[in-house]
């Protein structure tokens, strides 16, 4: 199979690997759609380690890393698999360990993926991983029927929090960002109310959702909320808990990964089946595999929300790709 591998700070290439060795408990898919993480993607080609910048990742990538965010179809299963069958389709909730989905095939265990029902596209499904991440944060807020969300960065995490906020009754949903074409893109999409993080002025709201992590903004979240607040994003720098903070009894803490059940699986098919939830507007971008490096560039400058690839065609060169150029498929997808 083909397969993309980064060697080192920005420097990639497209590799001949062999098919994955299926386990007993593990089940084999073509991948038919695979997104990028931009957090991941652009440090791992920026040469810096996702949690800590002053190291760097060990090169070269494993094969097909970090890609995780993706949709297929299974073709194998092994003799312990009893969840999925041959032609299910699938999408993943979990990273791959340890090789990655910048690949025309991967194995996963089962509890690694979601079956798809027939009315929720490969596109709508191929962050479904994120889509997981994002619920269990919000979760972490416990019941806002009623109660107002202030949502920081406007980024994948945040467009997808604004939305599920709303589906779940929240009474008033507000999303921030400094980017005004950020700010402007989802407003165009009439997802919900979006502004610039400084025009907030005196508003006040009970709950907090930082998807940005750098301290500024959560420091301006927890300057407009009551109750609770909670990190999504990876932290950057210190925050300052002030006595006002401590004197409304303001909860502040950080995301808290936990896995799934069929529970969490019922919910994420619901969002998107039942509920209208859009996870096809994260998806602005389409690209070659051979033009990775374009792609990740895109989503650095955040003229990208997400990149997306298809591995069954998009390992040709960049002359012989049949679909747009990355910026016109990026127009068409806003448009």
């Amino acid at each position: 199979m083909k397969a993309l591998q980064i060697v080192g700070a920005g420097q990639f290439r497209i590799v001949d690997a062999e098919l994955p060795d299926l386990q007993d408990h593990q089940v084999l898919v073509e991948i038919q759609m695979v997104s990028t993480c931009p957090r991941w993607d652009i440090n791992m080609m920026a040469g810096r380690d996702m949690f800590n910048y002053a190291e760097s990742p060990e090169y070269p990538l494993p094969i097909g890393f970090p890609g995780h965010e993706m949709a297929g179809v299974v073709k194998a299963v092994g003799s312990g698999v009893y969840r999925f069958a041959v032609g299910d389709r699938v999408a993943a909730l979990e990273h791959i360990v340890p090789k990655g989905a910048y690949a025309e095939y991967a194995a996963f265990r089962e509890e690694e993926l979601i079956k798809l029902p027939d009315s929720i596209t490969i596109k709508q499904a191929v962050s479904f991983e994120l889509l997981k991440c994002v619920v269990i944060g919000l979760m972490q807020l416990g019941d806002f029927k009623g109660k107002s969300l202030l949502v920081s960065g406007l980024g994948p995490a945040g467009i997808l929090a604004v939305q599920v906020a709303h589906l779940w009754g929240a009474s008033e949903v507000v999303g921030i960002d400094v980017n005004e074409s950020r700010i402007q893109y989802v407003r165009n999409l009439g997802l919900g109310t979006v502004m610039h993080a400084n025009e907030l002025q005196n508003q006040r709201f009970e709950l907090g959702y930082d998807c940005v992590g750098a301290a500024s903004s959560v420091q301006n979240v927890l300057s407009h909320v009551n109750e609770h607040v909670v990190i999504f994003g990876v932290l950057r720098g210190d925050i300052t808990y002030s006595e006002d903070l401590w004197a409304r009894g303001t909860k502040l803490e950080s995301y808290k990964y936990r896995p799934v059940g069929p529970r969490d699986h019922h919910l994420l098919i619901d969002l998107v089946m039942n509920k209208g939830l859009n996870t096809e507007c994260l998806q602005t971008h389409h690209s070659s595999f051979a033009d990775y490096d374009q792609a990740i560039e895109l989503l650095s400058q955040q003229e990208a929300i997400k990149a997306f690839f298809c591995p069954q065609t998009d390992f040709l060169s960049t002359g012989d790709h049949p679909g747009q150029s990355i910026a016109a498929a990026g127009k068409a997808a806003r448009e």
